[in-house]
């Protein structure tokens, strides 16, 4: 699916700009994504209220780019072979001065192997991220528009399995995938590198398919919730509608930005392949091929900005670290000064009074009006 097109001896593009490309863009976004996404999981897990539909939901999000994040050394390793083997490896021939057979002789080559298993990661990685930005685009238009009044068990239950189906449905397809291609052959050489018409003409299938279900539904189904939720954005109070438009914002630009030129471009890609193309068309597309899978992996360090705003207590936690780093304070993660008791709505478990609460006087307070009980004032009923 995410191919490159093969060289020939008449026609033939710099694979060290592609590696070295790939090399430096995957660097920044392992350190940069694993930052960004491993202090998400953390807050969601450890400080904030973690039985909510969003928190629920963004939890997934995260540990789908990590999967990814994690088998980037792999392929990076991959790319600075293949880098060191084009400029000699200080002595002659692929192998250099390190004593390895070029590895299009060696039965089983592990950065191959490793390279591989990252793409197919960055598959479930980039489809679940899909399918979890979608769900969290209908869930908040449910809420704004009052469908779902309360959050409980049942609604966080329901939330888990969709989250679990989601899991599901990708990780199978991938593996049928794999196993339709071959690439659960250990000795096969490459990262990944079809051949043959039949091939080609396969992963067009899948392409297809792919494009259709696994971009094109959930992006006009995230479009239709966020057309229906703009009368709800511009009744709402100055500070939700700031939240709520970041929201749209920032999917619409990982949706855009990131995903919908690999798509396109995959899709000229394979339609080319199947058959013989001039060589200034081949080589624009393999240029091309680098740009959108770079925009793509980026995904990984863009989703950390949207739990920024949507994530329940993840801002809460950071302005907390951060101003604990400055004064020298006590941390966040310290004893009795958890996020958890800072929402102020409604959340998928009631939290159990605490013990010095029994002491204190009675006091008569307004209770909550129907707005807030609906989940349609301040962060914390959002999600």
């Amino acid at each position: 699916m995410a191919v490159e097109l093969s060289n020939d001896s008449t026609c033939n593009s710099s694979s060290e700009y592609k590696h070295t490309t790939y090399a430096v863009v995957y660097s920044l976004v392992f350190i940069f994504g694993l930052l960004g996404n491993g202090s998400a999981l953390y807050v969601f897990c450890k400080l904030s209220v973690k039985n909510r539909l969003s928190t629920i939901i963004l939890i997934n999000l995260a540990v789908s780019d990590l999967i990814f994040i994690l088998a980037l050394p792999l392929r990076i390793g991959y790319y600075m072979r293949e880098l060191w083997s084009q400029s000699g490896g200080g002595g002659s021939g692929r192998g250099g001065s390190t004593g390895l057979r070029p590895h299009t002789e060696r039965e089983v080559d592990v950065l191959d192997l490793a390279c591989r298993v990252s793409t197919y990661l960055f598959y479930i990685s980039m489809y679940c991220s899909i399918y979890f930005l979608m769900a969290l685009s209908v869930c908040r238009y449910l809420v704004l528009s009052g469908r779902l009044r309360h959050q409980n068990r049942v609604y966080c239950r329901r939330v888990r399995l969709l989250c679990a189906a989601i899991w599901t449905f990708v990780v199978t397809i991938n593996v049928a995938y794999v196993a339709a291609v071959g690439g659960f052959r250990v000795k096969a050489r490459g990262c990944f590198e079809p051949s043959g018409a039949d091939t080609w003409n396969f992963l067009y299938g899948v392409n297809t398919l792919a494009v259709v279900a696994g971009f094109s539904l959930p992006l006009v189904l995230v479009l239709a919730c966020y057309a229906l939720m703009i009368r709800h954005v511009l009744a709402a109070r100055a500070g939700r509608r700031m939240r709520d438009v970041a929201l749209i914002c920032l999917v619409l630009t990982v949706f855009c930005l990131c995903f919908l030129p690999y798509h396109v471009q995959r899709t000229l890609h394979l339609a080319y392949s199947r058959e013989p193309a001039p060589c200034e068309t081949r080589v624009q597309l393999e240029r091309s091929v680098v740009a959108t899978l770079c925009l793509a992996v980026a995904n990984s360090v863009l989703d950390p900005l949207i739990f920024l705003f949507v994530g329940n207590g993840f801002l809460q936690a950071v302005r907390k670290t951060l101003a604990a780093a400055v004064t020298g304070g006590h941390w966040p993660w310290g004893k009795g000064d958890g996020f958890s008791s800072s929402s102020r709505g409604t959340t998928c478990s009631p939290t159990p009074p605490s013990p010095h609460a029994q002491q204190q006087p009675l006091v008569f307070v307004q209770p909550p009006s129907p707005k807030q009980d609906r989940g349609d004032d301040g962060d914390s009923t959002a999600l």
